[in-house]
């Protein structure tokens, strides 16, 4: 099931989500139309996700954790215009779609730690 997280949610919902979801591991993906699918991190965990309304971003940081994942990565989407979450049968979350002005797509898909790839 999908559903829509309307713009004056979005800061109360991403820090609500990085609470609940800081023992998850993330894959970001960009997709746009001029490049395709390109992966951008391979299942590290997810260290943050907030929405800054001052500034028009949405920040994802993934890695830095632990030894075993020393260095991290932040990516900032800037002004971002939609965020769609995507949920199992089960009402847990399994992805995040954020579009940017230039319609390129960021999705983050979750999993739990240390759960196998299906």
């Amino acid at each position: 099931m999908d559903h829509h997280i309307p713009k004056v949610e979005w800061v109360d919902f991403f820090d609500g989500f990085a609470k609940t979801h800081e023992a998850y591991e993330a894959c970001l993906e960009i997709i746009g139309r001029l490049f395709g699918d390109q992966a951008e991190a391979a299942w590290l965990p997810l260290a943050g996700i907030s929405y800054d309304p001052h500034h028009e971003q949405l920040i994802i940081t993934v890695g830095g954790m632990s030894g075993r994942y020393p260095a991290h990565l932040t990516h900032t989407i800037d002004r971002p215009r939609r965020v769609h979450v995507g949920s199992k049968p089960d009402g847990e979350v399994s992805s995040l779609l954020i579009v940017a002005p230039d319609k390129t797509e960021t999705l983050v898909r979750l999993r739990p730690q240390f759960q196998q790839a299906a």
